[in-house]
């Protein structure tokens, strides 16, 4: 795991804005078969790059790298990209476990929010952003974890989540999952190819939400080979 202690950091001025960005990426067996981990490893240095290299940006936004597969494990801590010296790769892995990821994001958000707070900033409501190729292994198990997560009245820190599914994904699993937008790969592109497609996406959606004076969360459009997912609504 990185872990770079934050040295140096000016005190932030009165209410000054923080967005986090949480990046959970699927490490599954499939995963590494179909071509998905080296495309996000090969997107992950862009993503790197671009927020690192916008003052505006790197000063608004911080951004957590975490996997998922039988457990759950952060790679990278929140943090400003300028403060990360390289995002470290995926890694083939087995299980497709949900539940692990979710459990693990109620933890750290509030890790980390409480350490914000602390150091003087107003923190905006977290983006998570759930990219996974599979159904999950934890079937039956994960719906609780992932309500336990995302219910504002019993966690005032649940985030935002925007999900995308590659592959062998199921598109209504992705809708459970999302609680702002879900998009779903089409069937003859190769996931690969989609997956570097949604990593040029969230990027650009990071950039856009920190850049403005007032970070705020920008929902990006479908990346290309991917379509939009209509999430229900409480009269569905």
């Amino acid at each position: 795991m990185t872990n770079i202690p934050n040295i140096g950091r000016p005190t932030p001025a009165p209410g000054e804005q923080l967005l986090p960005f949480y990046i959970v990426c699927d490490e599954s067996h499939s995963m590494d078969f179909n071509g998905g981990i080296d495309a996000i490893n090969s997107g992950l240095p862009d993503l790197h790059a671009a927020i690192a290299s916008d003052p505006l940006v790197n000063d608004k936004a911080r951004i957590c790298l975490i996997s998922f597969s039988d457990t759950a494990e952060v790679l990278v801590p929140l943090l400003p990209a300028a403060d990360i010296e390289e995002l470290p790769g995926m890694m083939k892995k087995n299980a497709t476990s949900y539940g692990a990821a979710f459990r693990l994001l109620k933890t750290q958000i509030a890790i980390d929010i409480d350490k914000m707070k602390a150091d003087g900033y107003k923190v905006l409501r977290p983006a998570v952003f759930f990219i996974s190729d599979g159904e999950p292994t934890d079937s039956g198990y994960w719906e609780d974890d992932h309500a336990d997560l995302v219910n504002k009245t019993t966690n005032p820190q649940a985030p935002n989540i925007i999900a995308f599914g590659v592959d062998k994904a199921d598109r209504y699993v992705m809708k459970k999952v999302a609680t702002v937008a879900a998009f779903m790969a089409m069937e003859n592109v190769n996931p690969g190819a989609a997956l570097k497609e949604i990593m040029r996406s969230l990027t650009a959606s990071i950039v856009a939400s920190a850049s403005a004076a007032k970070p705020t969360m920008i929902i990006p459009p479908a990346p290309e080979g991917t379509f939009s997912l209509p999430l229900d609504t409480m009269d569905e």
